[in-house]
């Protein structure tokens, strides 16, 4: 689809603005400020091009449309609860629950959810938690 190589081309062009970016942050010993700006250009780089050149597989737009909506929805709905439950569940567990809710929306079964939910969860406790001393 179009909107979806136009998407991923933006997201790379950002991954790479974002790397551009982070090279006049100072430098530190250890994880300065440049590496979290880094770390996230070098996953929109990756995730814009993989959706710039991977193929669509999904059924046509017109199939299943008012379906898709309410999964964006609760998607949405769930994004805007996430603020109000990182204080109360910590960086981690919040970031293992919209990976897993995330995964079972877009379709994809337990199985991939939980292995999306604990594979996140743990990337988000070793780079904020343990790396960049974020409070858990």
């Amino acid at each position: 689809m179009v909107w979806e190589r136009l998407v991923g081309v933006l997201a790379a062009g950002l991954g790479v603005l974002a790397w551009v970016l982070s090279l006049d942050l100072p430098k530190a010993q250890g994880p300065g400020p440049e590496l979290f700006p880094r770390i996230l250009g070098t996953a929109l780089l990756l995730g814009g091009l993989y959706l710039a050149w991977a193929r669509s597989e999904g059924p046509p737009p017109s199939q299943g449309a008012g379906r898709a909506g309410v999964k964006a929805a609760l998607l949405l709905l769930l994004f805007l609860l996430a603020p109000s439950l990182l204080p109360r569940l910590g960086v981690a567990p919040t970031t293992a629950l919209m990976a897993g809710v995330g995964t079972l929306l877009a379709g994809e079964g337990l199985a991939r959810a939980l292995a999306a939910a604990l594979a996140l969860g743990a990337l988000a406790y070793l780079v904020f938690v343990r790396l960049l001393g974020v409070p858990a």
